[in-house]
């Protein structure tokens, strides 16, 4: 029965690799095309970049990183689902693609969970509530309250409606009740800037670009959204730690391809991500930047994205996001 179990399990394995064989015989000398839908710089697009060797070698193609920024996401990713649907052009988003995006522009024309397929997780990106040294403030409770002070008037910083910070500085503002004018920038880069600068008053800045900032002592960081703290910044509490549980959304990072790919083809393409996301010097690189290792195994990935589309479109009902 054993010796039974070990042939199945084996016979198993080798029909999964064959699809991903195929692929990468078939791949000899073609491109694949991950298109980052953001401006160059941020975590989207590094993360990709990062990534383009490693699934290279998996996918036997050659991979480049094409950036078709704006509209929070929405013009690269409608692109990417109307190209033809060969296995060759993925596109790297965001859960607020997935789950954001259709609340806040209901009148677009396609849909990501009808009209892409995942084809794996890249890894999972905290924010970090930071403010300027110049503010005075150390702490999230002294933010509160300076937000709750007469003819207080405070702005946060995001990078497009739907974006991790617009979703967690809407979160941050229900939870505490502190009303608080959203400033829109075209990516992470703008908005750090002014940032720096002094003229934003907080703003959930993505990890990978915070800490650095955080380190050289131009922005304080007063929380991070993690379940867990950081080893990278260890001093800087969780907003649940600080009793702001309900903002413990985890935000994560994914390629998928359009929903009319064939299924064998998203069948090879999940076996080469699985591989590539598993990749040591991937993985140390990442990590290295602040983003979590967050593992979907390719028979788990339609489950996960259900219910996690689900989670956060539910939390962004509850705080009152809608259309733009």
């Amino acid at each position: 029965m054993h010796q039974v179990t070990r042939r199945v399990l084996l016979a198993a394995a080798l029909a999964a690799a064959l699809p991903l064989q195929a692929m990468a015989q078939s791949g000899a000398g073609k491109i694949t095309t991950l298109v980052v839908p953001f401006a160059a710089g941020g975590p989207t697009d590094f993360m990709a970049r990062l990534l383009a060797q490693p699934l290279g070698r998996e996918l036997g193609t050659q991979v480049i990183i094409e950036n078709r920024p704006g509209a929070s996401g929405n013009i690269g990713t409608k692109q990417v689902m109307t190209t033809k649907p060969d296995g060759l052009t993925l596109v790297h988003t965001t859960i607020a693609m997935q789950a954001i995006n259709p609340l806040m522009y209901p009148d677009q024309d396609f849909n990501p969970a009808r009209d892409l397929v995942p084809v794996g997780i890249t890894g999972a990106l905290p924010n970090v509530l930071v403010v300027h040294p110049s503010s005075g403030i150390k702490t999230l409770a002294e933010l509160v309250a300076k937000g709750k002070a007469k003819n207080a008037q405070l702005n946060f910083a995001t990078f497009g409606p739907g974006s991790s910070p617009h979703f967690y500085g809407t979160l941050f503002q229900k939870a505490t009740q502190v009303a608080a004018e959203p400033i829109a920038y075209k990516g992470s880069g703008d908005a750090a800037k002014d940032m720096l600068a002094g003229r934003i008053d907080y703003m959930f800045d993505s990890m990978t670009t915070a800490i650095a900032n955080v380190k050289a002592e131009k922005l304080v960081a007063l929380a991070i959204t993690s379940p867990q703290r950081s080893p990278l910044l260890p001093d800087v509490p969780t907003l649940k730690e600080l009793g702001y549980g309900a903002a413990d959304v985890n935000f994560w990072l994914t390629l998928q391809v359009p929903a009319k790919t064939p299924t064998e083809m998203v069948a090879a393409l999940r076996q080469a991500v699985s591989k590539a996301v598993q990749d040591p010097e991937y993985k140390h690189n990442v990590a290295a930047r602040g983003v979590e290792n967050l593992y979907v195994a390719p028979e788990r990935l339609d489950a996960f994205f259900v219910s996690e589309t689900k989670k956060w479109r539910d939390t962004a009902l509850s705080i009152g996001i809608k259309p733009e």
